[in-house]
């Protein structure tokens, strides 16, 4: 009878060590997007004087696509790396602004590949029940499998311009190589142990001023852009020798 107690002291003990420790069995995670990009450079937009905030340049019309995928490693509960490729397509045009008159208009292809960390402000609790893990879903709420993370990294982008008549008329810039730095907000829904469902909001603050291949006379700031996606993540077993296992 003691040791039958004993057994049970020490389940006790070890049970909730062992259900914090379950995120381990899945540290790799790969992951697919797609969503929109708005551009915001030197074509296009409304003078500060008109625009309060900048809530007039967010415009459906100029609004394009992205899309990418990549790999992400969480080093702690709460952490995580993650290495990436985005393809964004990004539009601005003159119409409905402040410079209407010039007629100018650009789109601009570019290739982000991407180191960034993520910090999880709220970090679901569903992964960290067995039961949960095994397929049992009747023991968790939806606040319980929600993450909220905030991230912050570095890319080097690739970008071609691809101007209108009367753009190519003050410019020759075609494109190049710059430095870009993506900020911003995600969020994911544990749809069930291996799989995620989630939205990505972030900024990207480069350091040219010709990622729309031009720059005006007025320009106090470098182009920014920004992309919302949708993202769908696999969660992948991790080996003892803390590698990607495809052990079913």
């Amino acid at each position: 009878m003691k040791r039958v107690i004993l057994v049970l002291f020490l389940l006790v003990l070890i049970y909730p060590v062992a259900s914090g420790q379950l995120w381990k069995l899945r540290r790799y995670e790969l992951y697919g997007s797609f969503g929109t990009s708005q551009f915001f450079c030197d074509i296009g937009g409304f003078s500060p004087s008109e625009n309060l905030l900048g809530l007039k340049d967010l415009s459906i019309n100029q609004t394009r696509f992205s899309f990418g995928g990549g790999l992400r490693y969480r080093i702690y509960e709460d952490f995580s790396v993650k290495a990436g490729i985005m393809y964004g397509y990004l539009h601005a045009s003159d119409v409905k602004g402040s410079n209407e008159n010039r007629e100018y208009e650009v789109s601009t292809s570019l290739f982000e590949p991407a180191i960034t960390a993520e910090y999880y402000i709220l970090k679901n609790s569903a992964e960290g029940s067995y039961r949960f893990t095994k397929g049992d879903r009747a023991f968790t709420s939806i606040l319980d499998k929600l993450d909220l993370y905030v991230y912050a990294g570095v890319a080097p982008i690739i970008y071609s311009v691809k101007p209108n008549e009367k753009l190519a008329l003050v410019t020759d810039e075609t494109g190049g190589v710059a430095m870009a730095f993506p900020a911003g907000i995600g969020a994911n829904y544990l749809f069930n142990p291996n799989l995620l469902l989630g939205i990505d909001i972030g900024v990207r603050y480069t350091t040219t001023d010709y990622l729309d291949g031009y720059s005006s006379q007025y320009s106090k700031s470098n182009d920014v852009y920004y992309f919302m996606t949708f993202v769908f993540t696999r969660k992948l077993k991790t080996s003892e020798k803390g590698l990607i296992s495809f052990r079913k």
